[in-house]
């Protein structure tokens, strides 16, 4: 497991805290093609955003390939009674 966060925190500002343990949709660039990307943001760099897939499949992702980030909201739905 990685500790991404704990190495040089206070040298960079944390633009994906708010977003942290929250189940989002990431739109991120893949070779000129706008991908949306259900996941998990779980940490952050100065340079990456780790993510979780699905349990055990986590990845980073470089910030400057990430577009926009929107909470999930089709995970929310299986949540309301």
């Amino acid at each position: 497991m990685s500790n991404m966060i704990a190495e040089e925190i206070n040298n960079f500002s944390s633009m994906y805290s708010y977003w942290l343990g929250k189940q989002v949709v990431l739109l991120v660039v893949v070779r000129q093609c706008q991908i949306p990307m259900p996941c998990s943001i779980v940490a952050e760099s100065a340079a990456d955003v780790r993510v979780r897939i699905r349990p055990g499949w986590e990845m980073d992702i470089r910030k400057e390939l990430i577009l926009a980030v929107e909470e999930d909201v089709s995970a929310l739905v299986g949540l309301v009674n």
